[in-house]
C-alpha cells in the first residue's frame, strides 16, 4: 500500500456541493446535518431556521478548515478478489464431483 499526500489546496473561491440531511425530532423539532460533515449539526424548531443556522455553522466551520487530498494505491494482492485462490482447487477430485452431482439432482427433485 502506498500514501500519496497532495500538496495541492482546493481553492477557496471554489464551489463545494454538500447533501444536507433533515430529521424531524417531533413537531416542534427539527435536526439538520452535511451527509458529509455529520459533526455539524443543529437542531431548530422550523425547518428554515434550521437551514440557516447550519450554514452558519458551516461557514464558521470552513474558515478554520484545510481539505488536503490524499491517495492510497492499493497493491494488486489487496484489490484482487480473495476467493480466486480456491478456484479449482476440487478440478480433480472424484469425491467432490460426486457430492456436485448428487447437490445437483437434490435440486432438481419436485416436492
Amino acid at each position: 500500500m502506498t500514501t500519496h499526500i497532495s500538496t495541492f489546496t482546493l481553492p477557496q473561491s471554489g464551489t463545494l456541493k454538500l447533501h444536507i440531511v433533515l430529521e424531524r425530532k417531533n413537531i416542534d423539532l427539527v435536526k439538520a446535518f452535511f451527509l458529509e460533515f455529520p459533526s455539524i449539526h443543529i437542531e431548530a424548531p422550523t425547518e428554515k431556521q434550521a437551514l440557516e443556522e447550519l450554514n452558519q455553522l458551516l461557514y464558521e466551520r470552513l474558515e478554520n478548515l484545510e481539505i488536503i487530498p490524499v491517495e492510497i494505491k492499493l497493491s494488486q494482492g489487496e484489490t484482487g478478489n480473495h476467493w480466486m485462490k480456491f478456484a479449482g482447487v476440487f478440478k480433480d477430485d472424484p469425491d467432490f464431483a460426486e457430492i456436485a452431482e448428487n447437490i445437483r439432482a437434490e435440486r432438481n427433485i419436485d416436492d
